[in-house]
């Protein structure tokens, strides 16, 4: 209350010294003081005062708009509609351009006071509009002006049927047609909106990507959607050479997640167009990071059986299989579905040769090698070669061309159907990302000192870039696991503010766990055994794991790492298979720990354990759903909703 009574007394102050200033100096400046005197007092909804003002300023300056649009409406606020009409009527006497006075005496007409708005004001209205639109000039632009002012005064009927009259009158003008689908939409005729962005497509000639940006403000929700559908199937049924109604469609599909449907239209669209599955293997990457694997293959099966003269066929080829690994390593795959992956990503990687194409391939086929260690492990006539040999005789090859002393060499010798080096020199960043992909391998395999030196040298050769901080959080989780939690601090201090948000959020959790737990015991035992534990988690020795788990129990009942400890041991029970203690134990984390920073990751991990893995839908939404209402900054909303999208349907 107080700071609105000062700010009254200031504009009291204000309204007084420039009266004083116009009485006093009339010759100094008096109209443009009186303008903004006008003006001010308008804004403050002073209308009684501001009316007086302007009621001056328009008889002696006729050309000034603002203000006779602000002294209309002043009198139209304080029920003086009968002398704003006389006003509009001396001026369209005078004017040589009357049209602009017309629409807004016609305006003035459907203002009056509910109890006084007889029939004949709105009588006069409709009589003014059809005079207007009988006299208006014949000219796309005059229209476009005149259902401008309509809309301006908000008279968005008499601006439709101004834009009506124009398509009849002026075919296939695009900024009618534009202007005419917004009012639709903006009056709740989507039906008529929607058609009419069609129609810009059939009848203008317009591209669907000149129309999406508009569609993307506009539909809002899944029945404009169902119904921009039908439009769509009804016109490209009558039009089917206009490929702007089948993108329309396509995109329709992809705003909806309807990703087997967009695959169909798409698909029909390459065809039809003969682009060789240019078009395909797009939608093919859209569902990627869409997590719409099984579709995604789709697209990547259909461009491959286009053969060598398809487009990027290589490419083509190396998608296919990179998105089936994607898929199996996020879905429960068969030991059969294992083996055949493995399969033909030898087959691919020695038919290709190392190239670009190649390398993500083999990066991810020593992956793996290594995740299924014991399954690829063999008796060779030099002794047991295991997964983890397999992969690691695999990315050295790569690296080969580097010809680095210091990473050793691999315990296997290629045999005589293996390249032992290759002519092709990688790409520095290439080589970095093998270079991590070996390190992970040997830090799993329990090569600590060689994956960090792999780590380190992928950081001085990217030091500000992507890939060394990714390299630098390497490095740091491995401080961790060793238990020298000052420098593991200090980098993931210098991470905090690293330029991938990914990055940047692992590195604030873990520095989170060395704050909240250091100084909690003298000698650090806890946190060194959870570091312990987190290690032979990534080695795959699970009793291990559990065993540093259970000691910080026991030895430290109620501990501050209690939640983390939870999410351990559900993330390494979900890994072993053991689906339904794994959800028991995020459930347990979500409730007891929901004021803790791993409540909304537990809470999204339930959702996708119920969705794939329990197959109970309804127990996935209802997880997704309290993330989403509950923790709204959670880095998982994003995917939260979609993920909820996908099981509700759109």
């Amino acid at each position: 209350m107080l700071r609105k009574f000062w700010h009254r007394y200031f504009i009291v102050c204000l309204l007084a010294t420039l009266c004083i200033e116009g009485w006093g100096q009339k010759s100094d400046n008096s109209p443009q003081s009186n303008t903004m005197l006008a003006n001010l007092l308008f804004e403050q909804k002073e209308f009684a005062k501001a009316v007086l003002f302007f009621e001056d300023i328009v008889e002696t300056n006729p050309d000034d708009e603002t203000s006779y649009q602000r002294y209309l409406r002043c009198l139209v606020v304080l029920n003086e509609q009968e002398k704003a009409i006389k006003f509009i009527k001396k001026r369209i006497k005078k004017s040589t351009r009357p049209l602009p006075y017309v629409i807004d005496e016609c305006w003035v007409n459907t203002t009056f006071p509910s109890s006084n708005l007889d029939k004949k004001y709105a009588e006069r209205s409709q009589e003014l509009l059809n005079l207007i639109l009988e006299k208006i000039r014949p000219d796309a632009n005059a229209h476009l002006f005149v259902s401008k002012r309509f809309d301006e005064h908000q008279l968005k009927e008499f601006a439709i049927k101004t834009l009506e009259q124009a398509d009849l009158v002026f075919e296939n003008i695009p900024e009618i047609s534009n202007q005419l689908a917004f009012l639709y939409m903006e009056t709740g005729d989507r039906m008529s909106g929607l058609g009419e962005y069609s129609n810009m497509m059939i009848y203008n000639g317009l591209p669907f990507e000149s129309i999406k940006p508009i569609l993307e403000i506009h539909i809002t929700d899944s029945i404009d959607f169902i119904v921009f559908q039908r439009i769509l199937i009804e016109q490209i049924q009558e039009n089917p050479e206009i490929t702007a109604l089948s993108e329309g469609l396509k995109w329709t599909f992809i705003k909806q997640e309807n990703w087997s449907s967009a695959f169909l239209y798409t698909r029909s669209l390459d065809k039809r167009l003969k682009e060789n599955g240019s078009r395909v293997f797009e939608l093919g990457g859209i569902c990627i990071s869409n997590k719409a694997y099984l579709v995604a293959i789709q697209c990547f099966e259909y461009c491959v059986s286009l053969g060598e003269t398809g487009f990027n066929w290589l490419q083509c080829q190396a998608m296919l299989i990179e998105t089936k690994y994607d898929y199996y390593s996020s879905n429960t795959a068969s030991i059969a579905e294992i083996v055949d992956l493995k399969t033909q990503m030898t087959k691919f990687e020695k038919e290709n040769g190392p190239q670009e194409a190649t390398i993500p391939i083999a990066i991810k086929l020593a992956t793996l090698y290594a995740q299924n260690d014991s399954l690829f492990t063999s008796k060779t006539a030099s002794g047991i070669v295991t997964g983890f040999d397999m992969a690691e005789q695999l990315l050295r090859r790569y690296l080969a061309g580097e010809s680095n002393p210091s990473l050793g060499t691999s315990k296997i010798d290629p045999g005589s159907n293996e390249r032992s080096s290759f002519p092709y020199v990688l790409k520095k960043t290439a080589t970095a990302n093998v270079k991590i992909a070996l390190g992970d391998i040997l830090l799993a395999a329990g090569d600590v000192w060689t994956s960090e030196l792999l780590y380190a040298q992928v950081e001085k050769d990217f030091k500000e870039e992507e890939l060394g901080q990714f390299a630098k959080f390497k490095r740091a989780e491995l401080s961790f696991y060793r238990g020298d939690f000052d420098w593991a601090s200090m980098q993931l201090d210098v991470l905090k503010s690293a330029t991938t948000q990914l990055i940047s959020n692992d590195a604030m959790e873990l520095a989170l766990v060395i704050i909240d737990n250091l100084g909690i015991d003298s000698n650090y035992l806890a946190l060194n055994w959870y570091g312990k534990a987190l290690l032979a988690e990534k080695q795959h020795h699970f009793k291990t794991a559990f065993l540093y788990l259970d000691s910080i129990n026991v030895s430290f009942p109620g501990h501050a790492l209690s939640d983390e400890i939870l999410f351990i041991r559900a993330r390494i029970k979900e890994t072993t298979k053991n689906y339904v203690e794994a959800a028991s134990l995020l459930e347990t984390l979500s409730i007891a720990y929901n004021f803790d920073i791993l409540a909304d990751n537990a809470l999204y991990k339930l959702g996708l354990l119920y969705a794939y893995k329990l197959n109970d839908s309804s127990k996935a939404m209802e997880r997704f759903e309290k993330l989403i209402e509950t923790y709204g900054s959670s880095v998982y909303i994003v995917d939260a909703r979609r993920e909820y999208r996908k099981i509700r349907g759109y």
